[in-house]
């Protein structure tokens, strides 16, 4: 007897449901693109439980007929396309006629629509396929499906579903992707009865990343427009202040549609290349009008992937798109003191001519020679640098000079025996057998600073360079983490509290994580509107760049998904010692040099940053005479 059969209608649609329909998220996507293709201006979406108990989207979009709606559930039925021909030139969001079978098959789905020229409308209630009721009833205009207790019969699917919290920003996420994409749609989602996200449906984009991402963001962005012979793209990209560490904060449509694309992810990176740091991403909502026989939108049953015929047209023209608009901005910064905080910088956009750039930069330049200019002698710096409690207590020092150091005796014992991996670095500063490191500080000349970041010290016949904040990184991220390993406060409270905004995604997250951002510091109030107000943040950590510092935080632990807390605790950790630090290009006087290399010389290993830098390198004179080929 043969082994192949024919699996019946029910299995088969919970089969592809697991490639439909992955999370509540998925649900919220079909659901919503439905009502726009059926031509809604208002669509409400409601959860509850994170949308596992309660999923229900409203439109008054144009209905179902009568007639439609129980087939509207039978597999591969659809009112978008004919034949296979069609999928070459499809423009609306729906087409295959999967997503309601696949939903209806592992949940309770009750369906509530009425066309505007009819009497009456329809209810109908479908179980796990099975199409239990269905009658006339009495509704507006418009359609509402109501999906309950999402997954209560594929056990094995509901189980690796997230926490209701997770799942409630993934519900949050697509509706703001949706709405991004649909400015002229006025769309709201609430979350257990509390209204999450709000779009006025003006048409306006700009109105629409006001509503989603708050002021600060909106008003950080510049418009974009091109148009060639095959491609026009329009929208917004965020300046480089916004940027963020991941792309979060990029969405792309093409036709309508919400895409994700590593070609056109590349262009928007190249085209920012020269005005970004490393790993930082910029703010960007692009729309992309294409012909719809130049892609390919059946690539997967998710449709957010795509396929186009010409890659290379598609990347030049959006990086020429982005990079034209960055160009045409001047990113001068005025410097301008706000007058709540003294540590920000006014943004100002301004017009200005070649020439006066030119005599600008000139100018600039001439002022930073005036004020790097070292001073005769370093000691004689008159004020020194409050720095509260970045350094230690000095030690008194002797004048070195050649008897001084012929004097020295050798110690019978080293007070650190160096792990093996960090004796080659340690021996680019003195052999571990002779002296510690805080003997040859101890013993060594300040001769000052070059170019306001490195220490030099000249300590026999060596010259010891010091990465100031390389140096200072690694102190602080070992008082940093000594503090945190023993639960002590972090806090150190703000004179000013400060208010940031977040999206509905991040505001969820910082709740959900304000135990753990306590423990680090920073101690913050819900200020409503998907605002908090910040009160403290993490002890020396100091009053510039807190913003980027926090969001930055945030960033990193979204990124990381689920993974346990301990594996991100010294990524953190780095971060915040990073924004602790001393930086380059800032003058130090004696003491406080004296002060860093005290509380460098303790550590178990001083010799690199956290991300593995070095912090100490030594020449030795004969080197530098066979430089100047006084040797040979």
């Amino acid at each position: 007897m043969g082994k192949i059969v024919i699996l019946d209608e029910n299995t088969s649609n919970q089969i592809a449901a697991g490639e439909v329909v992955e999370r509540p998220a998925s649900v919220v996507k079909e659901l919503v693109e439905n009502s726009i293709d059926a031509g809604a201006n208002s669509i409400s979406v409601e959860i509850s439980n994170g949308g596992i108990s309660l999923i229900k989207v409203m439109d008054n979009g144009k209905g179902f007929a009568a007639d439609d709606m129980e087939i509207a559930f039978e597999r591969h039925s659809t009112s978008k396309i004919r034949n296979a021909n069609d999928l070459e030139t499809v423009i609306t969001l729906g087409f295959r006629g999967e997503a309601l079978a696949s939903i209806a098959s592992v949940s309770t789905v009750e369906l509530t629509s009425r066309q505007a020229d009819s009497d009456f409308g329809r209810y109908i209630r479908i179980q796990g396929g099975t199409v239990l009721e269905s009658r006339k009833t009495g509704c507006p205009a418009g359609t509402t499906f109501i999906v309950r207790e999402l997954f209560y019969n594929t056990p094995a699917r509901f189980k690796f579903l997230k926490k209701d919290s997770t799942e409630a920003r993934h519900v949050s996420d697509i509706v703001s992707r949706v709405a991004l994409g649909n400015p002229h749609i006025s769309f709201r989602c609430l979350n257990n009865k509390n209204t999450v996200i709000h779009t006025p449906g003006n048409n306006d984009i700009l109105s629409a990343i006001f509503s989603l991402y708050g002021n600060d963001i909106a008003k950080k962005c510049i418009e974009v427009s091109h148009i060639d012979e095959k491609i026009e793209i329009w929208g917004y990209i965020g300046r480089p202040e916004i940027s963020r560490a991941n792309r979060n904060h990029q969405s792309i449509y093409l036709n309508g549609r919400y895409i994700k694309s590593k070609i056109i992810s590349a262009a928007i990176d190249q085209a920012y290349k020269t005005h970004l740091l490393k790993n930082k991403h910029p703010f960007v909502v692009l729309y992309i009008k294409l012909n719809p026989m130049l892609v390919d939108v059946n690539v997967h049953p998710a449709k957010t992937q795509v396929r186009f015929s010409g890659e290379q047209d598609i990347f030049r023209s959006v990086y020429h798109a982005i990079n034209d608009t960055l160009l045409g901005k001047s990113q001068i910064r005025n410097v301008a003191l706000n007058e709540n905080r003294k540590d920000y910088f006014a943004f100002e956009e301004t017009k200005i001519s070649k020439e006066n750039c030119i005599q600008q930069k000139l100018d600039t330049i001439k002022k930073k020679r005036e004020i790097t200019s070292p001073p005769k002698h370093i000691a004689d710096e008159k004020t020194p640098i409050d720095t509260g409690t970045i350094f230690n207590s000095s030690k008194p020092r002797k004048d070195m000079g050649k008897d001084n150091i012929s004097n020295l005796t050798n110690k019978e014992e080293i007070k650190r025996e160096p792990k093996s991996r960090e004796v080659s670095n340690m021996e680019q500063i003195e052999n571990a057998t002779e002296h510690t490191l805080e003997d040859i500080f101890n013993n060594s000349i300040i001769i000052g600073q070059a170019f306001s970041t490195y220490i030099l010290l000249q300590s026999n016949d060596r010259l010891i360079l010091v990465d100031q904040h390389a140096a200072h990184e690694r102190v602080m991220f070992e008082k940093i983490r000594n503090r945190y390993k023993k639960a002590e406060d972090m806090a150190q409270y703000l004179l000013t509290s400060l208010i940031i905004e977040l999206t509905n995604q991040e505001s969820d997250f910082v709740k959900e994580k304000t135990e753990l951002l306590k423990k680090l510091g920073f101690i913050f109030e819900s200020f409503g509107n998907n605002s908090i107000i910040l009160r403290s943040v993490p002890i020396d950590i100091g009053e510039g760049g807190i913003r980027e510092a926090f969001l930055e935080i945030i960033d990193l632990l979204m990124s990381k998904g689920r993974m346990e807390v301990e594996g991100v605790e010294d990524e953190i950790l780095y971060r915040i010692a990073c924004k602790s630090a001393i930086k380059a290009n800032k003058r130090l006087n004696e003491k406080e040099i004296r002060a860093l290399l005290d509380s460098l010389a303790t550590l178990e290993n001083p010799y690199t940053c956290p991300h593995g830098r070095p912090t100490i390198i030594k020449i030795n004179r004969r080197e530098l005479e066979k430089m100047f080929k006084r040797i040979v």
